[in-house]
């Protein structure tokens, strides 16, 4: 994946990849271009909403290589805290508010 996007002139090492897929680095908006060019994703096929299925289960029931599932499983976790962090810069996340636990019990 590396190679792929080094062709997409996006510059990453593997460790940062699996930082990126392990969810212990965000992901950017250019990376995130080069990963669906790499995969030759439709990124806006990441940001629509489906009632019923994933990406995983969408891929699947087009028939791509499992390998290409497993990669387009990672950028759809990588997406989704994307998404996440972009709704908590704008201020629009709101924690559930939740009793403390030792109340709940």
């Amino acid at each position: 994946m590396v190679e792929r996007l080094a062709k997409q002139d996006v510059n990453m090492s593997r460790e940062t990849l699996s930082k990126i897929e392990n969810g212990n680095r965000t992901v950017s908006a250019v990376e995130l271009n080069g990963l669906c060019k790499a995969l030759n994703i439709d990124m806006n096929t990441l940001f629509e909403e489906y009632e019923d299925d994933d990406l995983v289960t969408l891929f699947r029931k087009k028939n791509f290589s499992e390998k290409t599932i497993k990669e387009v499983e990672k950028l759809q976790d990588m997406v989704k805290v994307f998404i996440y962090q972009k709704k908590i810069h704008a201020g629009e996340f709101k924690p559930q508010e939740r009793k403390p636990l030792w109340e709940e019990c």
